[in-house]
């Protein structure tokens, strides 16, 4: 009878192996390139940057406390995606509540038609209601709601804004505006002008 014994501790040694060669690649590659590029790359999300818009700044924790009719727990935020950007996020002090004002800034380079067009795919994809995409008139340069979420195009990036307040809003169709979408707006035109 031949024992597996031996071939298992083979096998455990060459996963092994193959892991720290691995490992060793990436810590080469990493010191051997520029210094710019990875500390640059994972500071540039941060609203520390010049140039990067502070989410937490656009839309005050009073004024969202003043949409939401109760007191929020301080702002959570950080950055947006790794394009950049930054997200801020007043929420419920209630920890069984999901009710929270969500306040999000992309970079001026994010692809608005791309996002628009997802957010219309995306739309008629859903059952049973399909979902579809409402103009909103007068809000930045062009601006959307998507699934009761308001998405607005200005000179500075894209500005996001959520409001989720009410279950019967987000289970109400999307034909007819909503109170957390009117004070989704009316957060927006606040936010817009200080972008």
């Amino acid at each position: 009878m031949i024992s597996c014994r031996p071939f298992s501790r083979l096998i455990a040694f060459l996963a092994l192996l193959s892991f720290t060669s691995c490992t060793q690649k990436n810590n080469t590659a990493t010191t051997s390139s520029p210094a710019t590029s990875t500390s640059t790359t994972l500071a540039s999300p941060t609203a520390s940057n010049s140039n990067e818009l502070d989410a937490c700044k656009l839309v005050t924790k009073a004024e969202a406390e003043q949409v939401m009719g109760e007191k929020l727990k301080d702002a959570d935020s950080g950055p947006a995606s790794t394009a950049g950007g930054t997200i801020c996020r007043y929420e419920s002090p209630d920890s069984m509540s999901a009710r929270n004002v969500t306040v999000r800034v992309e970079s001026p380079n994010f692809n608005w038609d791309k996002v628009k067009e997802d957010k219309r795919i995306e739309g008629e994809k859903m059952a049973p209601k399909r979902g579809r995409i409402r103009q909103v008139p007068g809000l930045g340069k062009e601006a959307y709601f998507a699934r009761h979420v308001l998405h607005v195009l200005t000179d500075h990036g894209i500005l996001t804004v959520i409001v989720f307040k009410d279950v019967s809003d987000a289970a109400t169709g999307e034909e007819v505006e909503t109170n957390a979408e009117a004070a989704e707006k009316t957060l927006a035109e606040k936010a817009v002008t200080r972008m």
